[in-house]
């Protein structure tokens, strides 16, 4: 992720590098709360912002206007365990060994 110093979060995550990020894409329609969804729980580690420059911009174009301001600094999440939520009665707790396996 690509995380400008200047925020909370970015000095939180500083201080402490233990992070959760949740991800889903929700349907157009329906209760958000029943769509799949994704918590990852880990720490998060620095990447070398001008080596992963390339892909970054090419999955994310529009941080372009952004990713070379000094104060932005580019960070992996190093998830060991995570929650899926694939709707009502469907949860599941995900191990270090799940996520390698996807």
């Amino acid at each position: 992720m690509l995380i400008s110093d200047l925020s909370d979060h970015a000095r939180a995550l500083a201080a402490d590098p233990r992070c959760s990020a949740l991800v889903g894409e929700p349907a157009e329609r329906g209760d958000p709360l029943t769509h799949p969804r994704l918590t990852l729980l880990g720490r998060t580690a620095a990447l070398d912002k001008e080596a992963e420059r390339s892909a970054y911009l090419a999955a994310r174009p529009k941080a372009t206007l952004y990713y070379d301001f000094t104060d932005f600094r580019l960070l992996l999440i190093d998830a060991d365990e995570a929650l899926l939520n694939g709707g009502f009665g469907k949860a599941y707790r995900l191990g270090a060994n799940d996520l390698r396996a996807l």
